[in-house]
């Protein structure tokens, strides 16, 4: 009977042994895997010398094998700013969403110019400008809108068009910064949402690839054509049609129904007309990346700072909804004991109930003013950045046009007045 019982005491000791010793295996074999170096490759590369990337910056390689490149328009984000059944901004729901549109507008400019970088690192496009508005003439447009950013998170959606209208697609995108981005001493002057602006990139390049060279001849066609119709629609409309994209859609896209002849004199005024328009929207990049450096250590020092804050006004949102979960199941069950209850006990559960449930609220409203507070330092840091646009001067056949204003302003002074020059040309006896 004794050795029975040893026995038997002796298997759940085995058992645990046995246990321990595959625990200890498992975790011998995880440390295999996760501390072993990842580089694969050692020596001289045979396909010449190159440059070995800094380990933790894994970015993607792009290969474009077409010898057409499109023209890429980035106008200047929508910066989500909320409005009414009037269309003024919507002051409630700017306090409400947590909405600084102070920096919502510096951001709107910033994300657009963030876009372009990454886009032009994929080497797969033409001409990529940042431009005021979606009325600039190009081949591609990269649309943006800002849907949340609190130097934490930042959500964009972007839609990609081209020329005919036709949309190649919609996404949205979405990008938390760690709390930890800034501990590391070669990352203080990066770009803390670069990650989304390299997904950007690749979503489009993506989108450009399915293309094939016809398609984005006619692309760049139609670009050119709509860009005459502006000055002379009598002369190049007949070119393209407008037509649906299906029968329930309200989308219109432009085919091409013939082209002109490249030496027709008319087209070849507006492709003066034409270059100008390109010269302004090249210089026009120098006051977006004036801009930009202009505000680049106000913003990098204004993220760095209220990361940790809105990573606590996050962390203290989720602990007061919470709070207030529990608060309110606190009252209903007070009420509930109140209700159905007549012993001293059902008494003192009732009571203790709504004790909770005040004392749950209280802690919630304790925690609603700390979020109060941080998003006025938010705020505060956040009023002094703006945006600065230098006039232009621009030359044609010996006029000069005089533009101020901010950008979007000027490219519309510049249009009206190359319009009326093309005009005058087009009827010298008409005094303008």
């Amino acid at each position: 009977m004794h050795i029975f019982t040893t026995i038997i005491a002796a298997i759940p000791a085995a058992k645990r042994c046995l246990a321990a010793t595959v625990t200890l295996f498992a975790l011998l074999l995880s440390g295999c895997q996760t501390t072993q170096t990842n580089v694969t490759s050692v020596g001289p590369s045979i396909a010449g010398p190159s440059k070995t990337p800094e380990l933790g910056t894994a970015q993607r390689q792009f290969n474009y094998n077409s010898a057409i490149f499109l023209d890429v328009a980035i106008p200047v984000f929508d910066p989500g700013l909320p409005v009414d059944a009037r269309g003024n901004i919507d002051d409630k729901k700017v306090a409400d969403e947590d909405i600084w549109p102070q920096v919502r507008r510096l951001e709107a400019n910033r994300f657009a110019i963030d876009t372009k970088k990454a886009l032009a690192a994929t080497k797969a496009f033409g001409a990529i400008n940042v431009t005021p508005d979606a009325s600039a003439s190009a081949d591609v447009y990269v649309l943006g809108k800002i849907n949340y950013s609190d130097t934490e998170t930042v959500k964009i959606s972007v839609r990609v068009m081209d020329a005919t209208n036709y949309i190649w697609g919609e996404k949205s995108f979405e990008h938390r910064v760690g709390e930890a981005f800034y501990r590391d001493a070669l990352r203080k002057d990066q770009n803390p949402y670069a990650p989304i602006f390299n997904d950007i990139a690749a979503y489009v390049y993506d989108l450009l690839i399915k293309k094939s060279d016809t398609e984005k001849k006619a692309i760049k066609q139609v670009s050119d054509l709509r860009y005459a119709a502006m000055y002379s629609p009598e002369a190049f409309s007949p070119y393209l049609v407008s037509k649906r994209k299906s029968f329930t859609s309200r989308q219109t896209v432009f085919q091409l129904t013939g082209a002109p002849s490249p030496q027709d004199p008319m087209l070849q005024r507006v492709s003066l007309l034409q270059n100008k328009d390109e010269q302004f929207v090249d210089q026009l990049q120098d006051s977006y990346e004036a801009f930009y450096a202009e505000t680049h250590e106000a913003y990098l020092k204004y993220q760095r700072e209220t990361l940790p804050i809105a990573a606590d006004i996050r962390k203290k949102k989720a602990e007061r909804a919470a709070q207030q979960l529990v608060a309110a199941g606190g009252a209903v069950l007070g009420i509930m004991l109140a209700k159905n209850s007549n012993s001293a006990a059902g008494e003192v559960g009732a009571v203790a109930a709504g004790a909770a449930a005040v004392y749950s609220l209280s802690k919630a409203i304790e925690t609603n003013r700390q979020v109060s507070a941080q998003r006025d330092v938010l705020s505060e840091m956040g009023q002094n950045l703006d945006i600065k646009v230098t006039p232009q001067v621009v030359e044609l056949n010996e006029q000069t046009i005089e533009l101020k204003g901010t950008a979007s302003e000027q490219y519309t002074q510049l249009r009206q007045r190359l319009l009326e020059i093309y005009q005058l040309e087009a009827t010298p006896d008409k005094q303008l």
